[in-house]
């Protein structure tokens, strides 16, 4: 008996380290996506395009 509850206790130990190291991964996947978009939405604003009717005013 006791050697199942040291089992049973090291898995809910190692599926909790699991479970934080999951998180911590997907949390640094939305840090860089906003960095990334943070930093490449100004350079959006100058690429408007023109409108054809200032273009081709005859």
């Amino acid at each position: 008996m006791a050697q199942k509850e040291a089992l049973m206790n090291s898995m809910g130990k190692i599926k909790h380290a699991k479970k934080r190291q999951i998180s911590h991964a997907f949390s640094h996947t939305y840090l860089v996506g906003a960095v990334i978009i943070l930093i490449l939405s100004p350079i959006a604003l100058l690429t408007d395009r023109k409108k054809l009717s200032k273009i081709y005013d005859f």
